[in-house]
């Protein structure tokens, strides 16, 4: 072949190629417009392939293989079509195969009273923030959202909530039957609520009682206490740390932890002014106090929730900070998390007779509450009838899952006012017949039952709920907390550098701004 050929091959060669590609390109332009006619739903779609959804039950409307004459009509003539049931889509922010159970369980019961469709999306917490937004973009948020108080006012405030909902579905079921403390830190600036309580638990120091009866250490329920204990029981030389919290940038609990931590040295956020109060003496201290506790008695490195369980299960840690879903692994109850701590290969419960419980540092609780929210997307009469279902027929299947996290917000009903609440604690843990008065007593029961929304939480009193949503949605704390641990900041430089992050997290910031000085 000569140099000519060759080249004219080339050539032909290179038209064809730009004929494919113009005619790839049209298909792909005409593919998306298709699409963009018609537009997924975009945010359910990623929480389908993220996380396996509850499977909805089948509509109860039979289909029928091949044509069936009817009663009254001739075969030319088929009757009209049934009219499909109404639907409702829930967003459930648990993931686990007994809420995925449980919540099939009711999307049926639900259906079968009402003939309404019901989807159940189980969204990981960590994605549940980013789906919101994407569904407020995209125009297709779900009718109902049970998600944590650090969302509820803020994404009411910015239009998810349909707060006139809330208010009517609250009416039906009786205010009065909720807890009160839980109403007021979702109540907006218009007087509705944002979203109603639903669930919740406090956030616990757990330690070894057994360890502080060796060495005379006291309760470690204040700064002091805790501090004298994380330095009496560290003993690097055999790997045992003093204190163990998670500090990962991308975990919310490490915001949690020092929130609850600057809460009980008096440390507000905000004033009801809208100014920052980071700067304040308050909240340095409990930020020296946090650093100095992690940086001389916990292990080197990141440390995660699933670590700072293993460590206290494994025997190498006298106290931690965590939720009471450790109770029952305490106890030997979870074949997925067993203790594995030198005693407890002859007693299994070891640690669970062994370990205190604490809610309050210096007085100061934190809770974590779980709550319920019809959008704005939401057909109203539909979601108030869901939710007042929710909140009656189906609220013990929703706390006989994981009870241990799951103290009710609604107390009881109006003919039987502490119904739900005074059952929290006999429920079966893990698929056992322990329950957590069998294992720890009325003591500690009532003790994680009272008080979970009586401290608050940073902003919601000061009416700065847009700014908390923000600020958990950005995890901006986390990053800072992480990096000062890492060794990017000291504590005097990092609480001026959560100040500035925060700053900018605020429009039009109406006072002192450090990044401008």
């Amino acid at each position: 072949m000569t140099g000519l050929q060759k080249k004219q091959l080339t050539t032909n060669r290179n038209k064809l190629l730009t004929i494919y590609c113009l005619l790839l390109t049209a298909y792909c332009l005409l593919f998306t417009a298709c699409n963009l006619a018609n537009p997924p739903r975009l945010a359910t779609a990623t929480a389908q392939a993220a996380f396996t959804p509850t499977p909805s039950p089948e509509p109860l409307i039979l289909t029928v293989a091949t044509p069936t004459a009817v009663p009254g009509t001739t075969p030319g003539n088929s009757p009209a079509p049934a009219e499909p049931n109404p639907a409702i889509t829930i967003w459930v922010n648990e993931t686990s195969e007994g809420h995925e159970a449980m919540l099939a369980e009711m999307a049926a019961d639900f259906e079968a009273q009402h003939n309404i469709d019901v989807e159940m999306v189980l969204v990981s917490p960590q994605l549940l923030p980013d789906l919101v937004n994407t569904a407020v973009l995209s125009g297709t948020l779900p009718d109902i959202i049970i998600h944590p108080l650090e969302f509820s006012v803020g994404w009411a405030e910015r239009g998810v909530f349909d707060t006139a909902a809330n208010a009517a579905a609250l009416a039906q079921l009786d205010a009065n039957t909720f807890n009160s403390d839980a109403l007021s830190l979702v109540q907006t600036n218009s007087g509705q609520p944002a979203a109603l309580p639903n669930s919740g638990f406090h956030q616990l120091v757990i330690y070894r009682t057994d360890w502080f009866a060796e060495r005379n250490l006291a309760v470690p329920n204040s700064f002091r206490a805790l501090s004298a204990a994380a330095e009496a029981t560290t003993d690097r030389e055999n790997l045992v740390a003093g204190f163990v919290v998670p500090t990962e940038a991308n975990l919310v609990t490490t915001q949690q932890i020092f929130e609850q931590m600057a809460l009980a040295n008096g440390c507000q956020l905000v004033d009801e002014a809208g100014e920052l109060q980071l700067l304040e003496p308050d909240c340095a201290e409990a930020l020296t106090f946090y650093y100095n506790i992690i940086n001389q008695n916990s292990p080197i490195g990141v440390q995660t929730d699933t670590s700072t369980r293993n460590a206290y299960l494994a025997g190498r840690t006298g106290l931690i900070m965590g939720p009471p879903s450790l109770l029952p692994q305490l106890a030997g109850l979870d074949p997925a998390a067993p203790p594995t701590c030198l005693e407890c290969a002859t007693t299994p419960d070891f640690l669970a007779q062994n370990s205190g419980f604490v809610t309050a540092i210096n007085g100061a609780e934190f809770g974590n509450i779980s709550l319920l929210g019809i959008t704005s997307a939401a057909d109203r009469e539909t979601a108030v009838l869901f939710t007042t279902y929710w909140f009656n027929e189906g609220y013990n299947q929703w706390l006989s899952v994981d009870p241990e996290r799951k103290v009710p917000m609604r107390l009881g009903t109006s003919e039987n006012p502490r119904q739900f609440i005074d059952a929290w604690g006999s429920q079966p843990l893990a698929s056992s017949e322990q329950t957590l008065e069998s294992l720890y007593g009325p003591e500690v029961v009532a003790t994680l039952r009272e008080g979970i929304a009586t401290t608050g939480r940073w902003g919601l009193p000061q009416g700065q709920g847009e700014l908390i949503t923000t600020l958990y949605e950005e995890l901006t704390l986390s990053i800072v907390l992480q990096e000062m641990l890492s060794g990017y900041f000291s504590s005097d430089q990092s609480i001026i550098e959560a100040y500035n992050r925060i700053v900018d997290l605020i429009p039009d910031y109406a006072f002192p701004n450090l990044t401008d000085n």
